[in-house]
């Protein structure tokens, strides 16, 4: 670090220095420190030795005491204040970078809007259920940004509930993020309840085999922004391919594209879809009947096959007509040679389920993708990256089970869960409008999502004697805010 003299220091900054303290210049914002002089026997000197921070100094607000060393003192008795500590970071962040979505709710929701913003940030940032919401807005300086008064468990029940009855102003709010010429893509999970008195709570199936009440979560997603736009609530029970078509109608879609995962192609959904007249993507497991390896047997397979490129890797491929339907095979080389070295380094760590002679049988697969689908104008590059497009909604469920931790509720209330899940929703778009931003950045290796948000919360607002400081935070949280972006 350069040394500054004595008198290199600007005036408004010098104006601050008292005996006994020095000015140091650290990335370019000055702090003052304490220090003493002591004599050296050995050297026959003195020597000066560092104190603690005193605070920081510029030029518009002057010299603004450390909130550390005021707690410190104000807890030892030293002086007298009135201190107070509020999470900062994540507050800026959803006031300034989420103020469309808060234009957007004010239109739908009136003066209420405040009050879901702020139990959407408590959503988000600590995952807690509606009694700790209170506890954790008194703790966030969000209540200041948005000049609301103090919540209790029936402010934010109240709203819930009144939120729940609003169908139409969800509705709106939802339509207004769907575009003309948007690509959307559908699919559905299930979220388990440990109410009776929830009417779509019923007893269904999942791919985890799991028969406990349930209701079902029917996701519209646009491609074209990334981004989550509709959504709708179904019984447990009620297979999802029926719901389809009813909640295009709702979202005031006429074309959608149903892209499902590995477990849901059986003849009875392809018959269902082909019958509601609904465009689909299905892939099928690699154990498939409809699927033909042969070519890939006798290594003919890239001999009359043409290829594109995704994400800068070569994809190899092949259509085959199927009643009406088109069946398109992949192969990713690359892909390939990663699964082959992975199955064969299990045969020695896992023997008793990776053998050599399974290896044989299913050689011809690895690196392989097949997809089935009604879609006739389309090349099979759109086939293959509208499939792949699927990442990003199964990146939004993986946001709502493992962050926002709503792939279960408690609510006891219909009309609660339905503005519960309106608030689910809106922590959805916040949590995927983070989740492009690093991906963009090309940060996503680095942090997730969830460390973004909770790095962020190392951000402090401090007040004392009733004007608020602004505390210091560590040097990874500030390197994340300039890396993103962030001017706090």
């Amino acid at each position: 670090m350069p040394k500054h003299s004595f008198t290199s220091h600007p005036p408004w900054a010098l104006r601050h220095k008292k005996p006994g303290t020095e000015l140091r210049l650290i990335n370019g914002r000055y702090y003052l420190y304490e220090y003493k002089t002591v004599y050296n026997a050995v050297k026959k000197r003195p020597r000066k030795i560092s104190g603690q921070l005193l605070g920081s100094i510029t030029e518009s607000r002057g010299f603004v005491p450390s909130p550390t060393r005021v707690a410190a003192k104000v807890t030892a008795g030293q002086t007298v204040a009135s201190v107070s500590v509020k999470e900062y970071g994540v507050a800026q962040l959803i006031f300034i970078r989420f103020a469309d979505y808060g234009k957007r709710l004010e239109k739908y929701f009136g003066e209420m809007w405040k009050e879901l913003v702020a139990i959407a940030y408590c959503r988000i940032v600590y995952k807690c259920p509606l009694k700790s919401i209170p506890f954790r807005l008194d703790s966030s300086y969000l209540p200041e940004l948005l000049s609301i008064g103090r919540f209790n468990e029936k402010t934010a029940s109240g709203v819930l509930n009144k939120t729940g009855g609003m169908q139409q102003a969800m509705q709106a709010y939802m339509k207004s993020f769907i575009e003309n010429g948007d690509y959307i893509l559908m699919d559905a999970t299930h979220v388990l309840s440990q109410s009776a008195e929830i009417s779509i709570a019923r007893k269904g199936y999942n791919a985890q085999l799991n028969f406990e009440q349930q209701f079902n979560l029917l996701y519209v997603y646009s491609a074209t922004q990334r981004m989550p736009v509709f959504y709708r609530l179904l019984p447990g029970n009620v297979r999802e391919v029926k719901a389809f078509k009813n909640t295009l109608l709702q979202a005031g879609l006429k074309k959608a594209i149903v892209v499902a995962d590995k477990g849901f192609y059986s003849e009875a959904n392809k018959k269902l879809l082909l019958q509601e007249k609904l465009q689909f993507i299905l892939p099928l497991k690699r154990d498939n009947t409809l699927i033909d390896y042969s070519a890939l047997s006798d290594n003919t397979f890239k001999t009359n096959a043409i290829y594109f490129e995704h994400e800068k890797r070569p994809v190899w491929y092949r259509t085959y007509k199927h009643e009406k339907l088109f069946l398109h095979l992949y192969l990713d080389e690359t892909l390939r040679l990663k699964e082959e070295s992975d199955y064969l380094s299990r045969i020695k760590t896992h023997p008793e389920d990776y053998r050599i002679e399974k290896y044989h049988q299913h050689r011809n697969r690895f690196g392989t993708i097949a997809l089935l689908t009604n879609l006739h104008d389309s090349t099979s590059q759109d086939i293959y990256e509208t499939y792949k497009s699927r990442m990003y909604i199964e990146t939004m469920f993986d946001g709502m089970k493992n962050v926002l931790d709503a792939d279960h509720t408690y609510m006891q209330n219909q009309q609660t869960l339905e503005g519960w899940m309106f608030i689910n929703h809106i922590c959805l778009q916040w949590y995927q409008h983070l989740f492009i931003g690093l991906k963009t950045k090309n940060l996503l290796k680095k942090i997730s999502v969830n460390d973004y948000i909770q790095l962020l919360t190392d951000v402090k607002k401090v007040k004392i004697n009733n004007t608020w400081h602004l505390n210091e935070y560590t040097a990874s949280t500030k390197k994340l805010m300039q890396a993103v972006g962030i001017n706090i």
